[in-house]
């Protein structure tokens, strides 16, 4: 009878045992699933800011260069009405000795004084321009960026200038520990004709600008 309750005891002692293992095993894997679980939710976290991020940095660079595109037009137009001034000068001052200049002629060289120095300041070569910063120097401008923050995103640019048109690649880049995203965005800005800025006075800088390309780098 002795011997009996021992082995009762002792079967016990067993199940009991083998029912705390089984349930702080249980407990063990539901605690790493549980930190599984948060560190991926916090990669996720950290994943969707770094694209946030480097996406608010794209767009960020394509507000600034419209914006300069806008003020590159004004400036443009302004060389033009500096010539105007110039040539009613001449034509007033020599009226009864000179023929009036052929207004053809006229149109042309506002083309090409338009054209110019829109590409002049695109380029930052302006001499006449305070301050003068070329496009491409602005976007490569961390201060130029409200989104930045502790150095990110970081901005990269290339200006490729072609007859009649320049070609623009950005690429915005964050980076936190091992996660990285990369948006790039390549446009070109077409350079304006002066008769288009004349009868449409409200050009902007969205009809000179064409998107080519938007995407992130895998």
């Amino acid at each position: 009878m002795i011997n009996l309750k021992h082995h009762s005891k002792g079967s016990t002692l067993v199940i009991l045992l083998l029912t705390i293992s089984v349930v702080v095993l249980i407990g063990t894997m539901a605690m790493s699933l549980a930190v599984v679980n948060f560190k991926m939710k916090k990669t996720n976290s950290s994943v969707k800011q770094n694209f946030y991020l480097a996406e608010a940095g794209i767009e960020e660079s394509y507000i600034i260069a419209r914006e300069f595109v806008d003020e590159a037009v004004k400036y443009a137009i302004s060389k033009v009405e500096e010539f105007d001034e110039i040539e009613n000068q001449i034509n007033g001052d020599f009226k009864d000795r000179l023929l009036s200049i052929d207004s053809e002629l006229t149109e042309d060289r506002k083309s090409i004084i338009f054209n110019e120095a829109f590409k002049r300041f695109i380029k930052g070569t302006c001499t006449d321009a305070s301050p003068n910063h070329s496009l491409i120097s602005m976007l490569k401008d961390n201060e130029s960026y409200v989104v930045c923050c502790n150095g990110y995103p970081k901005i990269s640019s290339q200006l490729t200038e072609f007859t009649d048109y320049f070609l623009i690649n950005v690429k915005s880049t964050c980076v936190a520990g091992h996660i990285k995203n990369e948006i790039t965005l390549k446009y070109k800005i077409v350079v304006p004709r002066y008769d288009e800025c004349c009868v449409d006075k409200d050009i902007k800088a969205e009809d000179i600008i064409e998107i080519l390309e938007w995407k992130k780098e895998r």
